[in-house]
């Protein structure tokens, strides 16, 4: 190891880094001079007994690297810049186009860091949770719910809890998703207000990945979700609303209370409306049984929900219908699209013909009146079921 110009590129790093040489101090930064008595001593010895690719000091994560008879001890997020530049390049995009952070961020992930597999899920209720982006082996695989107490995230929805966790088992665990052995990292994800929204984790059999870059990543991605998503309206009062038992989505008391605050904010905003009808339910219980229709309803309603954006509301308006409402800009969000895909989607999952018709409307359309926007949603619905 070349300790002269290792030396001097560290030197002025604000990262603290303490060089070893066959056991004893060689050199150290200011950094690392400024660091507590106790803690360089604890640095020094884990440096040279220690166990462990890491080790958290004076909440700092420190790594080890070795070379022939010189170890290097050195504050992680050395990396960080390219990491955090190659985030950004992945994910904006995503964002641009509408596409959900929750949806995006596990493929990115585990493409990043190299782990196998990875998820974001936001809270659904007290008990439960939506998955809505689950990368594994190369994979999306579809949104759904998840039993919170069922989950190795349980964890992290403890008031209080540490936002960052890991967790090793060594044999089959109540969770779904996990393999029988393996490492998991959680991050717990809040909003500005710091209510708990959901999290990220990543997972592996037999990790390769680097757990420091993992940490720093998902802590960062985490605070980028939080800060992405839109503040709450302070003048709101929190209401509770039924939810349809099946499903678990919000009902028609929710929709028309979603409706009357799109109304007060109108013209200042945009909306759209997008009114959903699953085409041929009946044939599908007929045929298949009632028991295959509710898997229908509950996987199209997984999968809806997973379709929007922070912002976006999803409700089932009853039967076999569901409703979309949706804030627009200048340019929509391009749910025609993103609503065909999930009509093949779903019939590749369900392993049968599956259509899904959709009547769009804007509030503009309508003049700001939510019964209006419902009239001219329904009227569309009509027309494009003649269609099909």
């Amino acid at each position: 190891m070349k300790t002269h110009a290792l030396t001097q590129l560290l030197a002025s790093t604000s990262a603290p880094a303490l060089l070893l040489k066959e056991g004893d101090t060689h050199w150290s930064n200011d950094a690392f001079n400024s660091l507590a008595k106790s803690d360089r001593h604890q640095l020094e010895h884990w440096g040279n007994e220690g166990k462990g690719e890491i080790v958290v000091c004076a909440g700092i994560v420190f790594e080890r690297l070795s070379a022939g008879d010189h170890t290097l001890i050195i504050a992680s997020g050395h990396r960080a810049a390219s990491q955090q530049r190659q985030l950004m390049q992945a994910l904006i995009p995503q964002l641009q186009k509408g596409i959900s952070p929750f949806f995006a961020l596990p493929q990115v992930l585990c493409e990043l860091l190299d782990w196998e597999s990875s998820a974001a899920c936001t809270t659904l209720n007290n008990h439960q949770l939506t998955l809505v982006g689950h990368w594994h082996a190369g994979e999306q695989h579809p949104p759904q719910t998840l039993e919170l107490h069922d989950s190795l995230a349980a964890s992290l929805y403890i008031h209080q809890a540490p936002t960052t966790q890991i967790q090793e088992w060594i044999k089959a665990t109540r969770d779904p998703l996990m393999p029988t052995s393996g490492i998991w990292l959680g991050q717990r994800i809040e909003d500005a207000s710091g209510e708990t929204i959901g999290h990220l984790a990543v997972w592996d059999k037999e990790p390769k990945a680097n757990l420091t870059d993992s940490i720093h990543l998902l802590q960062l991605c985490a605070d980028l979700v939080g800060a992405w998503l839109p503040p709450k309206n302070a003048e709101s009062e929190p209401t509770a609303y039924t939810a349809d038992p099946l499903t678990h989505l919000p009902q028609r008391d929710a929709l028309d209370n979603a409706l009357s605050q799109c109304e007060k904010s109108f013209p200042e905003h945009e909306y759209m409306l997008a009114l959903i009808d699953i085409d041929g339910l009946s044939r599908i219980n007929a045929e298949f049984g009632h028991q295959e229709g509710d898997r229908v309803l509950c996987t199209y309603a997984d999968k809806l929900r997973h379709e929007c954006r922070p912002n976006d509301q999803v409700f089932r308006f009853g039967g076999d219908e569901f409703v979309l409402l949706m804030p627009v800009s200048k340019k929509a969000a391009p749910i025609i699209k993103r609503l065909d895909l999930l009509n093949r989607s779903m019939a590749e999952q369900l392993n049968h013909p599956f259509k899904a018709s959709a009547g769009y409307a804007l509030m503009t359309e309508a003049n700001g009146s939510s019964d209006e926007l419902m009239l001219l949603a329904d009227s569309r619905l009509k027309q494009a079921k003649k269609k099909t």
